[in-house]
């Protein structure tokens, strides 16, 4: 259902956010983005229903897969409709609403989930519960839409050619993500066994909650450069800042989790998994790049160049499936953690070629920065002898200390962060 939610998404989103950012006609093509989605939606049911009918799914198969489809919907989890939705509380900064909507999905969920010892439950109980623990949010979410933006939905088809135009760029790049995301696990498995697959999915595990971070950012800032677009002094300081603060975040977490990242592991998972030690520092590493590239997608996106990010997507899907070839029969799980590392630079390198390409400023490399990194990288060295959590520890205080006494962020970045953290009333006492 995950794969299939992603052929129904058709890269549909970042359009329409972009749009509706320049608050023309947003309404209009929200609908018409709903409406296109409903009409793939049904045509990829149809599908998938004559498929498992021709491959001879049982009943019960083919029952409980209609039922998950309705999750593409109704849930967040699926990234599809709900996302959708979502895009005038994104443009608003209003997103506490959706969010606060999700954690009420996920605790029905949790609800259904605790009384299915009680009702002998098993799994139909357990599907249904997964699929419509969602739809109090989902209509509520609608309700929130009326009263907040009084948006109303139609089923129209408002420039339907122009939105698969646009969209159809994403659509591949949402696709080959997939692949770039699931495919090294399967030949993983495949080229060598299922012990090496757990390895390998343990140490992504520890990775994935900072997937969120990138989102949050972008979100926050998409609205903004949009609306400069013509802008581009203002939008490069914007930009400068955003890539410091993906930076700062994704170096931290790979630089402390290299230096301990055994102790981290069996502190998660156990002994059995310590040699998910080394995949799990490259991956961590590996996200360096992906935060970088994250931002710089939607930054093309938003000048209409999203082409790039389909060339993109098949460089890192060609790259990483060709190392992971190679490098998987001799080296293993720690050879799908090297795969990643170098396909993220690769996408990075072509990223930053395609900013200098269109002149976008990539002024946030400076003299400064590269000292910050060398300081701490040889810092948290020295620290990775110590007792475990002492090192966390000292390595919080001699990172916050060294963005104060290298000036990382400049007097009027903090202002910026403070403000779009609504840290206006805190802002004058840290500042002073």
């Amino acid at each position: 259902m995950g794969i299939l939610s992603k052929v129904i998404d058709f890269g549909l989103g970042p359009i329409v956010f972009r749009e509706y950012s320049k608050e023309v006609e947003g309404d209009k093509l929200l609908n018409s983005a709903i409406s296109l989605r409903l009409v793939i939606y049904l045509i990829v049911l149809s599908i998938f229903n004559a498929a498992m009918l021709f491959l001879k799914f049982t009943k019960d198969e083919i029952l409980l897969a209609n039922i998950l489809f309705i999750s593409i919907i109704l849930s967040t989890r699926m990234a599809n409709f709900r996302e959708l939705i979502a895009t005038p509380f994104k443009v608003h900064l209003k997103m506490h609403y959706p969010m606060t909507l999700t954690i009420m999905d996920n605790f029905l969920f949790l609800i259904v989930v605790i009384l299915m010892p009680v009702f002998n439950g098993g799994l139909y109980f357990f599907v249904f519960g997964y699929v419509f623990s969602t739809l109090p949010g989902f209509i509520i979410q609608f309700v929130f839409l009326e009263l907040k933006f009084k948006f109303k939905p139609k089923i129209i088809f408002y420039k339907t050619g122009w939105l698969i135009k646009e969209a159809a760029p994403l659509a591949g790049f949402v696709l080959l993500t997939i692949v770039y995301q699931q495919f090294d696990v399967v030949l993983l498995t495949s080229l060598k066994d299922e012990f090496s697959a757990g390895i390998y999915s343990a140490a992504t595990r520890l990775t994935m909650p900072l997937n969120i971070i990138p989102s949050v950012v972008v979100t926050t800032v998409f609205p903004f450069l949009v609306k400069n677009l013509r802008d581009r002094i203002k939008t490069d300081a914007i930009n400068a800042l955003v890539y410091k603060v993906l930076f700062l975040i994704s170096f931290v977490f790979a630089v402390i989790v290299s230096f301990k990242s055994e102790a981290f592991v069996v502190l998660v998972f156990g002994e059995k998994y310590r040699s998910a030690s080394l995949p799990t520092s490259l991956i961590f590493w590996s996200q360096v790049f992906m935060f970088f590239n994250y931002f710089t997608l939607d930054l093309l996106t938003a000048h209409s160049r999203q082409k790039l990010n389909l060339i993109y997507s098949l460089i890192l899907v060609s790259f990483n499936t060709i190392l992971n070839l190679l490098l998987i029969p001799d080296y293993s799980f720690n050879g799908v953690g090297f795969a990643k590392v170098i396909a993220g630079f690769l996408g990075f390198t072509f990223m930053a070629f395609s900013l200098i390409r269109h002149e976008f400023s990539l002024s946030f490399i400076n003299l400064k920065f590269l000292i910050w990194i060398i300081l701490v990288t040889v810092s948290l060295y020295i620290f990775s002898f110590l007792p475990f959590s002492a090192y966390l520890v000292l390595s919080a205080l001699v990172i916050l200390v060294l963005l104060k006494f290298i000036h990382f962020f400049g007097e009027e970045e903090k202002e910026i962060i403070l403000k779009l953290l609504n840290g206006d009333r805190w802002g004058k006492f840290f500042l002073k």
